[in-house]
């Protein structure tokens, strides 16, 4: 016990009381002694006490009254009776009203003893039974006030909520949920899924991550349409005490007024572009008449500023066809007639046509075929992937370096590989060089012209067959493109 149980003895025969004392001091307990019912009173007035042992014939207040006081005020506290044998009648009469046992003079120490530790446990397991739901209601209370806490962030967020349990139910939201659901009715939880969202993709990814195939990802987001409104969805595992995953946690939030601006930006983009390229197509058409001579001869310097110009109107129409293409690939409709490519042989006709710059800058320019086959492509936008590619590699590698474009079968895919021994791209660069205007910042490539669209072509051209497209690189060392095209399965081809 970390402390001791304070038993009050109440007997005015001083032989008991200190009887008594010697006798449960001996086994740990700490006696209190009292001369009679109103000392008991007075004792209990100033100090808690664990345990009565209460005798019944005494003068001034006797053990009835003390039981009937202690049994309003303190009816927690165990009372033993002390009575002799004329008296038994009496002590069980009192067990009726409230006490706990009685033991009758002379003791006998082993029934006293246990008599005394029954009750001292009694009242051990009462306060401990005590404690506990005193313990109990501080944890309801903080668990409904954490809950209301809870309910009332999650009611005024502006995005949606949604949890599901394992049967794809849905246990808890919001009301921001039904609104971008654009449901007007109450819902009551739970309820399934598929009463408020028809999205398949969404509900694929739910199962998704209730299977734990997506274990490797703190959360998977994608964007979905319901009805007039486009949201990004982003669900994440709900785990339990064990760590398994008992449902799913889904927040949606409204993008459709930046999928409205990135549509109008886009058609601004457009209007602009068709609106420049037919004047500088015409500016340049007439220096193109100057600089031969149509009009004229021209002096030399004339000639040298006119050149300029025509370059620089070059780069105008390069950035507006690039403008044009982007706008396409973000429309869906970059990609549109696709048949059986030999990827090879756009290989091998895009190197042959640069074998001559790559030579003219000091780059060996070389390629290796193994075991391909056909992909479902549209060859014009495959010969734009190795355009861009293989025109970066060998623009950004030094005079003596290497450019390797390499393609081989990998079972139901195709792997291509563009390696240049280059001036390579900083770590914290290469997250952004598939981003539109991203150019690499280097010392040694700021006098290459570019329009920073190409990556961002290539890889939305790679994306659009189904493809995939990742870098390595070191710095001063080179760097590697590595782009994966679905093959045409042999099956498909009988």
């Amino acid at each position: 016990m970390s402390e001791k149980t304070k038993i009050l003895v109440v007997d005015d025969e001083k032989v008991v009381r200190d009887g008594c004392r010697r006798v449960l001091t001996g086994k740990g307990y700490e006696v209190i002694p009292a001369e009679n019912g109103q000392s008991a009173i007075d004792v209990m007035a100033k100090q808690s006490v664990d345990m009565i042992l209460l005798d019944l014939k005494m003068p001034v207040m006797g053990g009835e009254e003390v039981l009937e006081f202690t049994g309003k005020n303190h009816p927690d506290i165990p009372i033993i009776i002390i009575t002799g044998h004329g008296t038994v009648d009496t002590a069980v009469e009192c067990m009726k009203k409230g006490a706990y046992d009685f033991i009758t003079k002379p003791f006998q120490i082993d029934q006293f003893l246990l008599t005394v530790t029954r009750a001292a446990e009694k009242r051990s397991l009462e306060q401990r039974a005590k404690q506990f739901e005193e313990e109990n209601v501080r944890n309801l209370y903080d668990l409904n006030l954490e809950k209301s806490r809870l309910k009332t962030m999650i009611n005024c967020m502006g995005n949606g909520v949604m949890v599901t349990n394992r049967n794809l139910e849905v246990v808890l939201h919001n009301p921001a949920l039904m609104r971008l659901m654009e449901i007007s009715k109450a819902v009551q939880n739970p309820f399934h899924i598929t009463e408020i969202l028809n999205d398949e993709s969404l509900i694929a990814t739910l199962k998704q991550i209730q299977a734990g195939e997506s274990a490797d990802a703190e959360y998977i987001s994608q964007e979905i349409n319901t009805g007039r409104n486009f949201l990004r969805a982003i669900s994440a595992p709900a785990s339990g005490p064990d760590g398994s995953i008992v449902g799913t946690v889904t927040v949606l939030e409204d993008v459709t007024a930046f999928k409205q601006l990135d549509r109008m930006k886009t058609d601004f983009v457009n209007m602009v572009a068709h609106e420049l390229r037919s004047p500088l197509a015409a500016i340049k058409q007439q220096n193109c008449v100057l600089l031969d001579g149509l009009c004229g001869p021209l002096e030399e310097k004339q000639c040298v500023m006119l050149g300029r110009g025509s370059k620089k109107i070059d780069a105008l129409l390069d950035l507006i066809n690039d403008l044009l293409e982007v706008a396409k690939i973000e429309a869906g409709k970059y990609v549109q007639h696709q048949v059986p490519t030999d990827v090879g042989r756009i290989i091998k006709e895009t190197v042959s046509l640069m074998q001559a710059s790559a030579t003219e800058k000091g780059v060996a320019l070389s390629f290796f075929l193994e075991n391909l086959k056909q992909i479902q492509a549209d060859p014009k936008r495959i010969q734009e992937i190795f355009n861009n590619l293989i025109t970066n590699a060998v623009n950004y590698s030094p005079d003596g370096g290497k450019v390797t474009v390499t393609a081989r079968g990998l079972g139901e895919y195709m792997e291509i590989k563009v390696q240049d021994t280059g001036v390579g791209i900083a770590p914290e660069e290469i997250p952004k060089i598939f981003d539109k205007f991203y150019r690499v910042k280097h010392p040694k490539t700021r006098k290459i012209m570019g329009t920073g669209l190409g990556l961002a072509i290539v890889k939305g051209v790679v994306e659009a067959h189904h493809g995939t497209i990742d870098v390595e690189s070191q710095v001063d060392k080179g760097t590697t493109f590595r782009v994966l095209l679905p093959v045409i399965q042999q099956a498909a081809c009988d």
